[in-house]
């Protein structure tokens, strides 16, 4: 089904909209991958199984070619969008370096300390395959000494060796969108067997999910285009109004909604006293200033 997606929208929209596909390998079909490449102009990023003939030729020919060691940088805190004052930025750094303190130390056998890659161009050994495919081999290796093997191929000719693994490392993000559409969109809660409606509701759900990204992004919101519908609405709703009334030496701090409701349930003497005052306070708020002044 993947494919017969991606034919028809090459045939829609036409080719050069679609540049790379990434994969799982779920999806290994040598020969829909030749025809993404040859007939579509599609390049494709997808992982090896360990049973694949090309698994083994690449591993065995990866005895013989140079490999090179990167080093796994800590994750740096993510900073503020906005300073805060000294004194609660004073506390919030305590606040962590009391945590650190307090947090076991991390396992090492989950602690990846770097890993090695190997680039291998032009595959042919895939019988299924038309077009070349290029490989890249990699060990994560962690602080118990233990390293993890898998790789990866495409038939993308990278300039840097290092791409195709962070170019996958897309995949997770995206896996993650899909499933706050489904599990936080409604996206997979159908109330209708007819196809015409199911596909309705999908479309518009992903239009208005396209709208709200666009809006996050003009208010330079990114960090918040992965969460929750109930969630954005919270962190955006942080401009509060509040009605103050002072009495004495004595003030309430109402919010505006509670203050236009218990306004609206007033009755008699107090119902005509509240009219007034509002209607003074608007003249004195919305009137234009006077150019004498």
């Amino acid at each position: 089904m993947l494919y017969e997606l991606v034919e028809n929208f090459v045939r829609v929209v036409g080719q050069g909209v679609i540049k790379l596909l990434i994969l799982d390998r779920g999806f290994i079909d040598g020969k829909n991958l030749g025809r993404c490449k040859q007939e579509w102009g599609i390049d494709v990023l997808i992982p090896m199984k360990r049973k694949m003939d090309i698994w083994k030729d690449a591993w065995a020919l990866g005895k013989t070619e140079p490999w090179q060691s990167v080093p796994v940088k800590a994750l740096e805190p993510r900073l503020p969008l906005q300073p805060k004052p000294e004194r609660i930025a004073r506390a919030e750094a305590k606040r962590q370096r009391t945590l650190v303190a307090r947090r076991p130390p991390p396992d090492p056998a989950k602690t990846q300390t770097h890993y090695d890659y190997c680039w291998l161009k032009g595959f042919r050994s895939w019988s299924d395959l038309p077009v070349p495919i290029n490989v890249l081999l990699m060990r994560d290796r962690y602080a118990d000494g233990h390293a993890e093997e898998w790789a990866l191929m495409s038939t993308r000719n990278y300039a840097q060796v290092e791409r195709p693994r962070a170019d996958y490392g897309l995949r997770v993000k995206i896996e993650e969108r899909h499933r706050r559409l489904k599990c936080f969109h409604d996206l997979s809660k159908f109330h209708s067997r007819s196809f015409n409606v199911i596909a309705a509701q999908i479309v518009f759900i992903l239009l208005s999910y396209t709208l709200r990204q666009w809006q996050l992004w003009r208010l330079h919101a990114e960090e918040l285009s992965n969460r929750s519908p109930a969630s954005i609405h919270r962190r955006l709703d942080v401009r509060k109004q509040y009605i103050v009334i002072y009495l004495a030496r004595y003030y309430a701090q109402i919010p505006l909604l509670q203050f236009t409701r218990e306004v609206l349930q007033l009755e008699g003497e107090a119902r005509q006293k509240a009219l007034a005052k509002v209607r003074l306070l608007e003249h004195r708020l919305l009137s234009p200033f006077d150019d004498t002044c």
